[in-house]
This record gives structure tokens, sequence and C-alpha cells, in this order.
């Protein structure tokens, strides 16, 4: 989800911790059996390149004073991404080769950003297991700042995997806690996930591992400054599922529908009424 929608984010660090190309998710024809246990974790692939397409739909609903208002978001990504092997994992760069994102809504009416805004690469090492560290992310020109995917688009990218084997039907779960912050305001979202294995499925001919995504996802953030401090609070779900690619070690392909309701408490205008609804897809290209 482009969280970046909701909080102004230049010349912010991403924690340790823990989108797909416009159109519809590809269909492949699922292969029935039990089949042997499978061990799968990340890797250099050979050639250690790929081209990630990501799509992410973003619609923002606010109640408040009795009127409601959305705000709609489109980004529209494609990074290349360069992997090599480090002393602590497996290196990846990502050079952002084309942008795009339009976001509008009733009072503000239609903003908008493209590759020229962007500066700088996405920098992360990589765990076998997908435990990652971001060293650096790509900044935007100031006024479309909080435009920005990037804060948790390596989570999209890259999910979490079992450090042992799997079978047909099995599952495995993981929390991934990620946060973000700058000079008037910090950000904090936790999913807990559970991934079952659902079974091979063929794509363009090609065998790729189907696992299905549920995940439980809590968000805070605190903006403001000194007694003005507004706090939004956040929860819902994030379902959906990844093809894995057992001969490149990546992910070929992921989809990813998100649903949240809270509250944002904010100075001078009491309690505002938050839903957020959208999907991301990242398709890996090679």
């Amino acid at each position: 989800m482009n969280h970046g929608k909701l909080i102004a984010v230049s010349g912010i660090l991403l924690a340790v911790a823990c989108a797909g190309a416009p159109g519809p998710a590809p269909v492949g024809t699922f292969v029935t059996g039990t089949g042997p246990t499978t061990s799968f974790a990340y890797g250099v692939p050979s050639p250690p390149t790929a081209l990630y397409h990501i799509e992410d739909s973003l619609v923002v609903g606010v109640s408040m004073a009795g009127a409601d208002f959305e705000t709609t978001t489109m980004t529209l990504l494609t990074m290349n991404v360069v992997f090599a092997r480090e002393p602590t994992g497996i290196g990846a760069i990502g050079s952002v080769v084309g942008f795009d994102v339009t976001s509008s809504n009733s009072l503000t009416g239609t903003r908008v950003a493209d590759a020229d805004d962007i500066d700088g690469p996405l920098a992360m090492i990589l765990g076998r297991q997908g435990h990652l560290e971001v060293g650096a992310m790509p900044s935007l020109d100031s006024a479309v700042a909080d435009l920005t995917p990037f804060p948790g688009i390596a989570f999209d990218i890259f999910p979490r995997l079992p450090g042992y084997p799997v079978g047909l039907g099995g599952r495995w779960t993981d929390t991934v806690t990620w946060s973000v912050a700058d000079e008037t305001s910090e950000s904090a979202t936790r999913t807990a996930f559970t991934y079952t294995i659902v079974g091979d499925t063929l794509v363009d001919g090609r065998t790729l591992l189907h696992i299905g995504v549920e995940g439980e996802v809590s968000m805070q953030m605190i903006e403001g400054v000194g007694d003005a401090l507004a706090d939004q609070r956040l929860t819902g779900t994030a379902t959906g599922y990844i093809l894995w690619d057992r001969v490149r070690s990546l992910p070929k392909f992921s989809e990813i529908h998100r649903e949240l309701e809270g509250t944002n408490q904010v100075p001078g205008a009491g309690t505002v009424q938050m839903r957020i609804g959208g999907v991301v897809r990242v398709r890996g290209a090679g």
C-alpha cells in the first residue's frame, strides 16, 4: 500500500523490518496432488537482474463534520533491480526507469508526479528468507513528496519465506514491521502474515508455486509538532497471493488487497473517520 499518500516523507529513513503491471492477474492451471515438500529461498538470479512493474491503486475515504470525501491515487512504477552477493545477504539496487502518479479528490483537485521528480536508487540487503534492511530510498521533489510509493515498496516486492521445507497445504507465519519518520511525523505499520502453499500453477508455460496470503494489519501515524499532534490509527486485512519462480529464486507475481478502517484524532477537528482500500500488484520480468 502506498502509505506515502497519508504522510509527507521527504528525507525519511526506513527501519529494518519487514507493486504489478496494469491489468488483471495472470490465470494459471493448478496441478493436483500432494507432491513432495518444497524448500525455497531468495538467491542471486541468472542473469542477476529483474525488471519489476508495480501498480498501486488506493482509495482513502474521510468522514468529518458531516462531510465525506475520497482521495483516489494510482501509481505506476517500473524499476530495474540488480542483485549481487554480499557478506550479510543479497544486495539489491533498484533504479527507477518509469514512474507516474495521479492523485485526485474533490477538495484539492488532481496532482501528478513522474520520473523527473525522482532522485536516487532503492538500495537494500535481502536475507535468504526475505528479511530486509533498506539503506536508501529514492526521494521525490518536496512539492510532491507525499506521493512517494517507496517507504513500503520493498516489502511488497519481497515477501517472507519459511526457513524449512513446506508441503502442499503447509503454512508458515511471520510478522513484518516497518516504520518511517521525518521532522514532523512518524508512521509504523505491522502485519501478521499467514502464508499457505496452494500448489503448482502453469503460467505462460512456466510452473510457478502458488502461495496464498492472509494478513492482519495495524498502522499508526503521528503528525505535527508540540501540542498540535494528529494521531491516526487503522486496522484491517491484507489478502492475496504470490507466484514463486523456483528457477529464478524470486517472486514472479503478487497481488495483495488491503482494507483498513480507523480514526484520526485531529487538533481542532475532533475525530475523523477513515477507510483505506486498494490493491498492489507486482510483476517481475525475467
